[in-house]
């Protein structure tokens, strides 16, 4: 199945096209202004063999997005109002998507959170140290970032040093423009 992977950051704009864990062919715009720029978006998608997907990396589901959810009008919605916890990428997010229906109506759309990857983590982890009115009556928790990099590279890891080692005993870490630990 070849996969275009859409990954839009605050202001960048990432393309890869996957076939199996075999890249194809990427494209990176350092700068990308949102839907309605489409030309160098356009060119990348016209100069490449049809996709039968795409994929989209969102930063926050919040507590309820935490599965992969075909996009929708009622998932960019619900992806928007998720803007206050992540406002420089829910936004780009929902541009990305709104730009691929433009570009590829007739493909499918999933988006994939990044807040999907923690959402096991234990009530100690993902609990604030604040008063718990504040966290009942805001809803404040942690939810962990960089999820969908971290599964990667927690599944990845074990077969790299030797298979069959033990993969709760990984330590993740993303190391970009943002960084976690996991």
């Amino acid at each position: 199945m070849r996969v275009l992977v859409v990954n839009t950051g605050s202001s960048s704009l990432k393309l890869r096209v996957l076939d199996g864990d075999r890249v194809e062919a990427d494209c990176e715009l350092d700068r990308w202004e949102g839907e309605d720029d489409l030309d160098a978006f356009g060119a990348f998608v016209g100069g490449i063999d049809p996709v039968d997907a795409v994929g989209h990396r969102v930063v926050h589901g919040g507590a309820d997005l935490v599965e992969p959810e075909v996009v929708s009008p009622d998932v960019e919605a619900r992806i928007l109002a998720l803007t206050s916890l992540a406002p420089l990428h829910q936004p780009r997010a929902v541009a990305g998507m709104r730009a691929v229906a433009r570009l590829l109506p007739r493909v499918a759309q999933v988006a994939c959170f990044d807040t999907s990857f923690h959402t096991t983590m234990p009530p100690a982890a993902a609990t604030y140290a604040v008063p718990a009115a504040w966290r009942e009556r805001f809803g404040l928790r942690r939810f962990g970032f960089h999820g969908l990099s971290h599964a990667w590279a927690v599944r990845r890891a074990p077969e790299i040093v030797r298979a069959g080692r033990r993969r709760d005993r990984v330590v993740s870490c993303h190391l970009g423009a943002g960084a976690s630990l996991c």
